[in-house]
């Protein structure tokens, strides 16, 4: 019976002393969890900046019930700031190559740098880290680009300024030395031109040295063949246009007109009496009854002139320059 009786005794002091322990787990754990406050932390870094503009980087967070321990700003795992409420002053520098801090600028949630430079394109790194008991720690990082602008604006040059349906052309772009290299798009009357075997593009860059595009479009281009399908008759133009572009930060364009002109395709074989009407109207009269055709044969030279006349002035007036007499001798005939 004593045995019975102490073995029972010790299972209770067991089931006791568990359940104790349970108890103090969830109120620990609902301890640390109130405590435990540090949350929602963000960086915000500017993704491209200018070379010579100052740059402001952001860490924003929540702390609620918890205390702020330190906010800690590196650049590349090197620390750069460092701000500690507790301490006076709470902002400190260290040196890091190519980064100046604006202390003014700078506080708990914030640092601004001053007169960045190539040399820091690259990751930055904030750590926040709460107060005591647990000095639970969170670190957010993300990358800034920064931009050397070219000094020049871009250049374009065309192997030709007039050209048939039936020509091909090429065209190059050019803009100065940049960090990073610079974008360059093509286009031609507002519709932008990719790579093809008939849309021909190269570019070309290093670093230190210019950014070259050329553009070679030849005649079957499907470009070329739906911009040729919706011209009007006669005499149009082609506008070529190259776009440079940097990021979201630059962007500039340069364009040039082509002048484009195909007498073949305006002429009418009507006209030229090609279709063979001349032996349907002996037979069947006019059968088309077109002005043009038949019985009114008569207009049909001077309506091929008129079409042919701009063509054939803007090649005979050099001629005629070179054939003109003085007027002294044109007096005496």
């Amino acid at each position: 019976m004593e045995l019975r009786y102490t073995m029972s005794k010790r299972r209770k002091s067991g089931h006791g002393w568990f359940s104790s322990f349970v108890v103090c787990f969830i109120a620990l754990t609902e301890l640390i969890s109130n405590v435990r406050s540090l949350k929602d932390l963000k960086i915000f870094v500017p993704e491209a900046v200018i070379m010579g503009n100052a740059a402001t980087l952001s860490c924003q967070f929540e702390l609620e019930k918890a205390s702020l321990y330190s906010v800690r700003w590196y650049f590349e795992s090197e620390e750069f700031y460092r701000y500690v409420p507790k301490e006076s002053p709470p902002a400190r520098t260290f040196p890091v190559s190519g980064i100046t801090v604006d202390g003014t600028q700078s506080d708990a949630t914030s640092v601004t740098l001053r007169g960045v430079t190539r040399d820091l394109t690259g990751q930055f790194q904030c750590e926040v880290s709460e107060d005591a008991p647990l000095f639970h720690t969170d670190i957010r990082h993300a990358r800034m680009q920064v931009v050397e602008l070219p000094k020049e604006d871009p250049q374009m040059q065309l192997d030709k300024t007039h050209i048939t349906t039936l020509d091909s052309f090429r065209s190059v772009c050019t803009v100065g030395t940049s960090f990073p290299a610079a974008n360059i798009t093509w286009y031609i009357n507002s519709k932008r031109i990719h790579r093809t075997p008939y849309q021909r593009i190269t570019y070309r860059s290093y670093e230190g040295t210019p950014t070259f595009s050329s553009l070679e479009m030849l005649p079957h281009s499907q470009v070329l063949q739906d911009i040729y399908q919706s011209m009007p008759p006669f005499h149009t133009s082609l506008t070529v246009m190259c776009e440079i572009s940097i990021l979201h930060i630059y962007t500039k364009s340069v364009q040039q007109r082509i002048l484009v002109s195909d007498l073949v395709t305006t002429i009418s074989p009507n006209l030229l009496g090609l279709d063979g009407s001349n032996n349907r109207r002996k037979n069947n009269g006019d059968p088309d009854n077109s002005p043009l055709t038949g019985a009114a044969r008569g207009p049909v030279v001077p309506a091929l002139l008129m079409l042919l006349l701009p063509s054939l002035w803007t090649y005979a007036t050099p001629l005629l320059d070179r054939c003109r007499l003085p007027m002294g001798r044109v007096s005496g005939v």
